[in-house]
């Protein structure tokens, strides 16, 4: 069989399953299932919940910006656990047990308002999180290199665009009920939504503990073997003497740069400007979003494995780049039409997202080459962390100095969240200038991938909506037979 391409130049083989020590198939339907728990975990943490959760703790405008950098500043962490695992092995021992932590501290975060004087209880909040962000990266570099080791590069695409489906059909369901929960418990007080938020984060927690406890059934494909002569800085340069990589580098900083305040100030802008209750919130900002993701995820799964990444990472990004800034249209009174020029930037998130992890799972991949794939996590995660931590502190900067501003923007008013989208837009092109750069051996030129993704979007549009309509004219002719001769009588 003839050897793929990998990421640094020298031929992955590929592994026919019979060769295989364990049953892959019940191992990617097990990862999968773990999937399902830990997307409950996510969207019942995140979303209206967490903002809702943070408001009733008063968190300060400027203490969200703070809160966005959290995720961030904790991924640095992802360095000395790489350090750990390259010199000592054991990804998925040290996968599972900073995993467990992680999931677990949610229990402390949701006993804030029982057991913390209120004076304390958003920077409680704020400790809190950092703490279990900090485990949760400490268990990421682990992770890529096992999945990496356990998917077969040829069908990688497909299967995590399938496993993100089952995430998003699972987060549908859970932000559509809490978003209803939440107002019927706001309805009632504070008190009682405060309340009702804290029960929430504890069903997650528990949630989250199921997922990692389902992975632990998973086999780990034996990788390389531990190094104990790698030395810290060492490990990191191979990675960085990468050119290939260091334009990697510099496309997720930028992006990031532009993305990592937008989650919280987004949710700010839903309640504080535009007046949404908790359910249309949910709606909005996740519900319809998982719709478009859970249509289009498997679309752009299949042009990764056919054309390659870097195409694929043009496309989608030239397509997400007005998403933030179009938020500035949207108002209690113009919020629908609006709105569908944001799901257009939706509908290509999936293939950024796909793009990405599929870049970074082939540079890890510890069977394509002799470097230490882990490092790569590492160093994506520091610079990821410096750029996301640095836009944390540029929103709270923004948000803090013109609190209570109000300009215009080609005649449109804004406040300081349209301002920060506005950037956040500029941000999000100026990425792409790297990804022009960047090499993906055996992809399409980005020109053919263009061509050929409109072909195969046509395509599937064409079949969504016509086929339907024969079936459907299919039905009726066979009804007009089976009605038969004594219909007339």
């Amino acid at each position: 069989m003839r050897p793929v391409g990998s990421d640094d130049g020298r031929p992955e083989t590929y592994v026919p399953p019979r060769l295989i020590p364990y049953n892959l198939r019940s191992s990617l339907r097990r990862v999968t299932l773990s999937w399902a728990f830990g997307s409950l975990w996510m969207y019942i943490t995140t979303g209206a919940a967490l903002t809702r959760y943070a408001k009733l703790l008063h968190m300060p405008e400027y203490g969200f910006g703070l809160l966005a950098a959290v995720p961030f500043v904790s991924a640095l962490a992802q360095l000395p656990a790489s350090y750990v695992m390259e010199h000592y092995g054991g990804r998925k021992r040290l996968f599972l047990a900073a995993g467990l932590f992680h999931r677990s501290m949610w229990v402390l975060v949701a006993a804030i308002p029982w057991f913390i004087p209120e004076a304390w209880w958003w920077m409680s909040l704020l400790g809190l999180l950092a703490i279990s962000s900090l485990a949760g990266h400490v268990a990421t570099p682990g992770v890529y290199g096992w999945f990496a080791d356990l998917v077969p590069r040829q069908v990688r695409g497909r299967y995590f665009s399938r496993r993100m489906q089952v995430g998003q059909l699972v987060g549908l369901a859970v932000t559509t009920l809490v978003g209803v929960v939440l107002d019927q418990a706001g309805v009632i007080g504070d008190v009682a939504l405060r309340r009702t938020i804290s029960a929430g984060l504890v069903v997650a927690a528990l949630c989250g503990v199921a997922d990692f406890a389902i992975l632990a059934t998973v086999p780990d494909p034996p990788g390389r073997a531990p190094d104990p002569s790698v030395h810290f800085w060492g490990m990191l340069g191979g990675p960085l003497r990468n050119p290939n990589f260091r334009r990697y580098l510099a496309y997720n900083a930028t992006l990031t740069f532009g993305l990592g305040y937008v989650g919280q100030y987004v949710w700010l802008y839903a309640f504080d400007v535009v007046k949404l209750n908790n359910t249309v919130a949910n709606l909005v900002l996740v519900g319809a979003p998982l719709i478009v993701a859970l249509i289009c995820t498997p679309f752009w799964g299949r042009l990764i494995d056919r054309m390659g990444r870097r195409p694929i990472l043009i496309i989608a990004g030239v397509l997400i780049t007005p998403g933030a800034a179009v938020w500035i249209l949207v108002t209690k009174d113009n919020l629908w039409w609006s709105y569908i020029l944001i799901l257009i930037s939706v509908f290509a998130w999936p293939g950024v997202d796909l793009a990405n992890f599929n870049l970074l799972l082939g540079l890890t991949a510890s069977h394509s080459s002799d470097h230490h794939g882990s490092a790569y996590v590492a160093a994506n995660s520091i610079v990821v962390a410096i750029a996301g931590a640095l836009s944390g502190v540029f929103g709270a900067a923004v948000a803090g100095a013109l609190k209570d501003w109000h300009g215009q923007f080609l005649w449109w008013p804004l406040t300081y969240h349209g301002l920060l989208f506005l950037i956040s837009g500029g941000l999000r092109l100026a990425a792409l200038l790297f990804v022009l750069r960047l090499e993906d051996r055996g992809a399409y030129a980005t020109r053919k991938a263009i061509r050929d993704a409109v072909a195969s979007l046509h395509s599937n549009l064409h079949h969504s909506l016509v086929v339907p309509v024969r079936r459907a004219a299919a039905l009726r002719r066979t009804a007009y037979k089976l009605r038969g001769d004594d219909w007339d009588e």
